[in-house]
């Protein structure tokens, strides 16, 4: 990759497509020329040969903007509602106010299939508008999309294929506070208890207590689903409760990680970060020498875990040694120390935004968390995410 060196069931649900379309394409081309649709073939998308990383923000009053992080292009797409909460699955962006929720596609993602790796462009657009509002998570499979608004205790399963084609097509609505996407089916939280759920919503095998289910996340090893007393994580051959270890600080109630990796990271209230290693079903702590507002595990083979801190900095962890006193580094403040902060990482970079001034630092978390570059988007940022991770 050459940019990091760049300088400077059904509808009837109550699912409600109300906007469709975009603005401006940024040359992205149609669907692959080929007769046979070989292996990794997807309508309307262009394969490329290495990740199509983008930044796609959205200021407070709505504008849409997206930036190319290999040509430093940049578009801007339509107008959205001004966004109070949003999430990413690392292609679409997924904005809301107290009413309403939007998604955009962002128009690049990565298809990991273990042994060989599929990247993706295609033209992004605001797909569209659902009505009800709130904080939202979203995840994704090949197939899937899942939408889930945990202070109204609902969410859907959408057609990701439709999605990438600009319409919304509902598969399923359930009660719950957590969705994943998940085999054939789904792991879903509600009711203090982890379930696992058929395509129709059926509930397959035992529930797993799960006191107070909130924040999940999907890696290549598992899904996990926090706990007020720690996680279930669910493997294809079963689910299970991990407990926090006994006397120590508070559950995450969130996760994050680079795409599919199975060790994820949440804030342990403010007493640092929790290490969660799906595969292994197992918990570690670190401590940090300021609380934090963000953290995300890159699970590489230094295992660096990338937070902001209540300082504004981004602190680095070297966790690969496996002892309690982890290497870390800092930058200097890079963003306001009283906002939430959007946190976003790659393989090679971790991306910060300052929602103030609209500046987005690039950060080679490898290089002692030196800031590689500052992107400045030129307005606002109220909602930001990296695609084609």
């Amino acid at each position: 990759m050459n940019h990091r060196s760049t300088p400077a069931v059904g509808a009837a649900l109550g699912l409600t497509l109300l906007l469709a379309g975009c603005s401006s394409d940024p040359g992205t081309p149609g669907p692959t020329a080929t007769k046979d649709r070989p292996h990794g073939y997807v309508e309307g998308a262009r394969e490329a040969n290495e990740p199509q990383l983008r930044l796609l923000a959205v200021s407070p009053d709505g504008r849409t903007t997206l930036h190319d992080l290999l040509t430093d292009e940049r578009t801007t797409l339509g107008t959205v509602d001004a966004p109070a909460h949003s999430s990413t699955d690392g292609r679409f962006l997924v904005t809301s106010d107290d009413d309403r929720t939007t998604i955009t596609d962002g128009g690049a993602w990565t298809v990991d299939h273990g042994d060989h790796t599929h990247y993706y462009a295609a033209r992004p657009r605001v797909v569209g508008r659902i009505e009800g509002g709130g904080a939202t998570e979203v995840h994704s499979s090949e197939t899937t999309t899942t939408l889930t608004w945990p202070g109204r205790g609902t969410a859907v399963a959408i057609d990701r294929a439709a999605l990438g084609e600009g319409r919304v097509e509902t598969l399923l609505r359930v009660d719950a506070t957590v969705l994943l996407p998940f085999g054939d089916g789904f792991v879903a939280g509600r009711d203090d208890s982890v379930v696992e759920l058929d395509r129709d919503g059926r509930v397959v095998g035992d529930p797993v207590p799960c006191s107070a289910p909130t924040g999940g996340i999907v890696t290549r090893a598992g899904a996990a689903v926090g706990c007020a007393g720690g996680a279930v994580v669910v493997h294809e051959d079963g689910a299970g409760a991990v407990p926090l270890p006994g006397g120590t600080v508070g559950a995450p109630t969130s996760f994050a990680a680079r795409a599919d990796r199975p060790t994820v990271a949440g804030i342990a209230g403010d007493g640092g970060a929790w290490l969660l290693d799906v595969r292994e079903r197992s918990w570690r702590h670190l401590d940090t020498e300021r609380p934090l507002r963000a953290v995300t595990a890159v699970d590489d083979a230094e295992g660096h875990v990338v937070a902001v801190d209540d300082a504004g900095r981004v602190v680095v962890t070297v966790t690969a040694a496996r002892t309690p006193a982890a290497r870390t580094t800092s930058t200097a403040r890079l963003v306001p120390a009283d906002d939430p902060v959007p946190l976003q990482v790659d393989a090679q970079r971790a991306y910060v935004a300052d929602p103030d001034t609209g500046a987005v630092h690039e950060i080679d978390f490898a290089d002692d968390a030196r800031v590689a570059r500052t992107i400045d988007l030129g307005r606002p940022i109220a909602a930001f995410a990296e695609v084609g991770r």
